[in-house]
């Protein structure tokens, strides 16, 4: 075994581990623990971990690994539960474990796991494992055989508790020799082995390569002292790692890495990996060829260069994952059991790699689909030597768990294929039943929707659907924890719409019942067991308690103070950031610095706008814009400002809200390079556009069938106004604006997204076409005043409020920006409602589908006259934004009305 810590690694050879584990086992006698006895150990991996568990087993005892991460109210009922009589305890877990045996009011005498170089030379009395491990025994304990009996119980282990009700399940030696056996049979695990442990070993998936099977063929295993990419990847590289194990999140978090790395590169970087992973995966399935390390070796080289086995096991896994890994040259073989079968029951083997399944299975090993149904889709049952006696008194769980003729109930769903290939879809509690009878299996979703960079973490859940008249009728809901890090390296500060954007996308592809409709986005992590399962009762719980609308898991002991943050938040900067958060965010909540300040705080993006405007008049400052989209934090924020200070702040400054945004939009220039191409006169561009936008309208009246209505209240409305459509497609500009007349058009502009208008050509186009291209994420308030500008230069501003296009035809959710235009300037809005557009180009589509098209202008709204004057300007903003969705929603169901069409139909 070798310990790989920051600065060193350490060697313990079989014979050490030989000589320690009697050691142990002779002092653990000698303190009064007798064969059936339990002991428990908590800690970190660590070779004196397995040390202590093989020297529990050798005086027949019974190990209890427990997770040092756990509550005090679990460890207090598991050590309870066990009864165990002594604990092998690191030294970080150790004032935690005295605090379970204050709670218990039992003080179990304790080992402490630690070197002593690494830790105090006493601890609260807790014993010395050096000095143990260290202790000769009698020559006659050293000759005679281990006390342990095959029928024995081994190892007392808990389960991950995705229920929220761990069981303890007990494992025998025999359970332990069966389940060894089988797997070094389909792995063909060999003594020139390099086996990296990064799963916890308290976990059986653990246990079964790294403690019992490597010992017995002479294997190598490096554990390392930090588990962080920068550690996992020396530890790859430096250990020449040969077999890598783990579940199914590690082998999806090491693909995203991978992944997110190619999206970065250029478009002929991206086309060319694509190319060479398509004809890698051709090579080896159709003759055999594996060129995965000449075509990929810089990601080989990521793994250590010499990684030959890579097993995920304990869950079904993602098939488009395992076969991105196969093309890469991976062979990457998956596992499929549970505690109560001592992990693996299934495995495919190299000569049977079978994309999508979890293998067949281990020999011995008998696996059956109870009752089902037309699809083959039944509940899994396993039976054989590897399977748990029963669960430790606990009879009632041993009735439900097991039949009659002693199957295993697993309470997962899978199906088998002609060739004994399972296949597993979902956990048979975790189905979500909707009122049209459809079954969903999350995971599946789940697997669809993390496709997108912008995803960490995601759990579909189903939840209580008020607008169905059924008491138990459930709809789709997604929690969804975003990668922080795309995030901030792509300069997107809004989270909750980009996710919304992609993941509404990423639906197109499945059927309309697995669609996701709503989406609840939060910083925390989602709970998860040991082997880093979603505790989907604690996300559902979580959200009973906080409501879907405010988010999941806000309780206010979730961000604990350190000296250091409050240090922070004291200090003036800290100070002076969050007034100003105070000032603007609509959450009543204290900032802390490891707050989001969109997610936690509710800040969005005009908000936290108003934020950094006011930061920046109140300090005399100016904030970079792609820095302060990197700032995703209370603290970052205040970091970015504290580095534009230097911590000296100005002695006086304006008002905590600096400007309102009457000030900042009234007072914008007109002498800018943003609308300096928009004030010019252009009128060959404008009779040249028009006529061709003539064409366009002709046509998409023949072959779109397209109808136009209301166009009056344009020529109506006197100059300066704002026209809002709603957002369907990218043929809507177009469509729209082969509607306006020449006049309409010479004094028409946009603002429009950067990520469109990049290059020579497109933003000389945009020049043309009077369209100012401006990143809402870095500069929302330089969009603003480019809006504000060219209004107040008497022109007409084309804005669409909806900010992305609808995958369905519903209405998304409207921005403010359009009202706060309108509102602070006193100008009207002529709403839009385009429909049908969606077919016509649906999001994520490359081709045009013929469908009919209708648009409709609406009677101008005015905001002196149709918002109460008494409300205040964030009221007004609001209220006006309602009005204008409301209006267009009005003319979308007018429209379908006449047809006897639906959004989504």
């Amino acid at each position: 075994m070798t310990l790989l810590s920051a600065g060193e690694a350490r060697d313990v050879t079989f014979g050490e581990m030989a000589a320690r584990t009697r050691s142990i086992a002779f002092r653990l006698g000698r303190e009064g623990v007798q064969p059936g006895d339990r002991v428990a150990i908590i800690g970190e991996n660590h070779p004196n971990w397995a040390i202590a568990y093989f020297g529990t087993l050798h005086c027949g005892a019974v190990a209890v690994p427990l997770d040092p991460a756990a509550s005090l109210d679990a460890l207090a009922n598991f050590l309870t539960g066990s009864e165990a009589k002594l604990a092998f305890v690191s030294f970080e877990s150790l004032r935690k474990f005295r605090a379970v045996c204050e709670r218990m009011g039992r003080r179990i005498p304790a080992v402490l796991l630690n070197d002593e170089a690494s830790s105090p030379t006493s601890e609260d009395g807790a014993a010395r494992f050096e000095e143990w491990a260290r202790t000769p025994p009698p020559p006659e304990f050293a000759a005679a055989p281990p006390l342990a009996s095959l029928e024995k119980v081994a190892v007392m282990m808990y389960t991950s508790g995705t229920t929220g009700f761990p069981k303890a399940v007990p494992l025998t030696h025999r359970n332990i020799q069966a389940e060894t056996g089988a797997v070094q049979e389909a792995m063909r695990v060999s003594e020139d082995e390099v086996i990296l442990g990064l799963l916890p070993l308290f976990h059986v998936y653990s246990q079964i390569v790294t403690l019992w099977l490597s010992p017995l063929i002479g294997a190598r295993v490096v554990y390392l002292t930090e588990l962080n990419s920068a550690q996992i990847e020396r530890g790859l590289k430096a250990a020449g790692v040969t077999a890598l194990i783990g579940v199914p999140r590690v082998w999806y978090l090491f693909h995203k890495k991978v992944f997110d790395a190619v999206r970065a590169r250029s478009t002929v970087v991206r086309s060319l990996f694509r190319a060479l992973l398509r004809m890698n995966g051709w090579l080896r399935d159709g003759l055999g060829i594996n060129l995965g390390r000449l075509f990929f070796r810089q990601v080989h080289e990521g793994f250590g260069g010499r990684l030959r086995l890579a097993v995920s096991a304990g869950a079904s896994f993602d098939a488009d994952v395992a076969r991105d890994f196969h093309r890469l040259g991976f062979t990457l073989l998956q596992g499929y059991g549970l505690t109560e079968t001592c992990g693996a029951a299934t495995v495919t083997r190299f000569e049977d790699n079978l994309i999508g399944s979890v293998g067949t299975p281990l020999d011995g090993v008998e696996v059956k689909i109870d009752e089902p149904n037309g699809e083959g889709i039944g509940e899994v049952l396993i039976r054989g030597p590897i399977v748990t006696p029963g669960y430790d008194r606990n009879p009632e769980a041993n009735r439900d768990a097991f039949t009659p003729d002693n199957w295993f109930r697993t309470g997962d769903l899978g199906r088998l294929d002609a060739r004994n290939h399972l296949f597993i879809v979902g956990r048979k509690k975790d189905v979500i039943k909707l009122p049209s009878g459809k079954n969903v299996f999350p995971e599946d979703v789940e697997a669809h929707y993390g496709q997108s960079p912008l995803v960490s973490e995601i759990c579909v859940v189903g939840v209580h659907d008020a607008a169905v008249g059924v008491a138990r009728a459930e709809k789709l809901l997604g929690v969804v924890v975003p990668d922080f890090e795309y995030l901030k390296a792509n300069h997107i500060a809004n989270a909750r719409e980009a996710i919304r954007f992609a993941l509404d996308t990423l639906g197109r592809d499945l059927p309309e019942y697995q669609r996701l409709r709503e989406y609840v986005v939060r910083a925390e992590p989602l709970p998860r067991t040991t082997t880093r399962k979603i505790q989907r009762f604690a996300v559902l719980r979580q959200i009973e308690t906080a409501g879907i609308a405010e988010g999941a898991g806000r309780e206010a002991d979730r961000f604990p103070f350190t000296a250091e943050d409050r240090n922070l938040l004291d200090s003036p900067t800290g100070r002076a950031v969050t007034a100003m958060l105070l000032h603007h965010a609509p959450r009543e909540t204290a900032p802390h610095p490891r707050m989001n300040l969109e997610l936690d705080l509710g800040l969005d993006s005009l908000a936290r706008a108003e934020c950094i405007v006011g930061l920046e008049q109140r300090l005399g400052i100016t904030l970079d814009p792609q820095e302060t989209s990197a700032a995703l934090t209370v603290g970052e924020l205040i970091g970015l400002v504290e580095r534009q200070t230097h911590g000296r702040l100005p002695a006086a400054g304006r008002s905590l809200a600096g400007e309102d945004w009457r000030d900042i939009l009234t007072t914008a220039s007109l002498d800018t390079p943003d609308l300096a191409p928009i004030l010019q006169p252009k009128p060959m561009i404008v009779w040249i556009a028009y006529a061709l936008l003539r064409v366009i309208y002709a046509t998409a009246r023949v072959f779109l069938r397209m109808e136009v209505e209301g166009r009056e209240a344009l020529t109506a409305t006197p100059r300066p106004y704002l026209i809002c459509p709603n957002h369907q497609s990218y043929l809507d500009p177009i469509l729209i604006s082969s509607t306006y007349s020449p006049g309409v058009l010479r004094h028409i502009f946009h603002v429009g997204a950067t990520e469109y208008f990049a290059g020579p050509f497109m933003q000389r186009l945009a020049r043309t076409l009077n369209i100012v291209p401006v990143d809402p994420d870095l500069n929302l308030i330089r969009a603003m005043r480019a809006g504000a500008g060219g209004l107040r230069a008497g022109r007409i501003l084309n804005i669409y409020p909806e900010g992305q296009r609808s995958f369905d035809g519903r209405l998304h959710e409207f921005k403010e920006g359009a009202a706060i235009l309108a509102s602070e300037l006193q100008l009207p809005i002529v709403p839009v409602a385009i429909d049908g557009a969606w077919r016509v180009w649906p999001r994520g589509s490359r081709r045009l589908h013929p469908a009919r098209v209708k648009i409709r202008f609406g009677a101008p709204i005015h905001p002196a006259a149709d918002v109460p004057a008494t409300l205040d300007a964030e009221a007004r903003h609001q209220a006006l934004t309602d009005l204008l969705k409301t209006r267009i929603q009005q003319m979308l169901d007018e429209m379908r009305g006449e047809e006897g069409e639906s959004a989504a139909g």
